[in-house]
């Protein structure tokens, strides 16, 4: 969902030079952005998507190396944590922030289908 809300708002601001399907004559600058992008993208580019996040799933987070959900054992901003009362409350900090994102990917998507459009800084050029 943070990966989702941050994939929302980048495209509003900046896309990727060249293209996206040179067999189709597809190129990044062309796709529109949001709700509308669903159909214009070729089915084998979602194909490569959902290969991607299953490989994600199925190989490095499979499992976890710890006794807390969501604890792959990754440094925290270069530093393990070591107590555990610390680790639950990080830990349980981003499950709060998921949560959030979740409800901010779901605000973008239903103004982008109610509207057409998605309006983050009204009465900028930006989103």
């Amino acid at each position: 969902a943070m990966a989702g809300f941050v994939g929302y708002l980048v495209p509003e601001v900046y896309k990727w030079p060249g293209y996206l399907s040179p067999t189709n004559d597809l190129k990044f600058e062309d796709v529109p952005n949001g709700l509308n992008a669903l159909p214009v993208v070729p089915g084998l580019g979602w194909f490569q998507m959902i290969m991607v996040v299953g490989w994600l799933e199925a190989g490095p987070f499979a499992a976890t190396r710890s006794e807390f959900a969501g604890d792959f054992g990754w440094p925290y901003f270069g530093k393990q944590i070591q107590s555990a009362d610390e680790k639950k409350s990080k830990l349980n900090m981003e499950l709060q922030n998921g949560r959030a994102a979740m409800f901010g990917v779901l605000g973008l998507m239903m103004q982008d289908a109610v509207n057409g459009e998605v309006t983050i800084f009204p009465g900028t050029d930006i989103a």
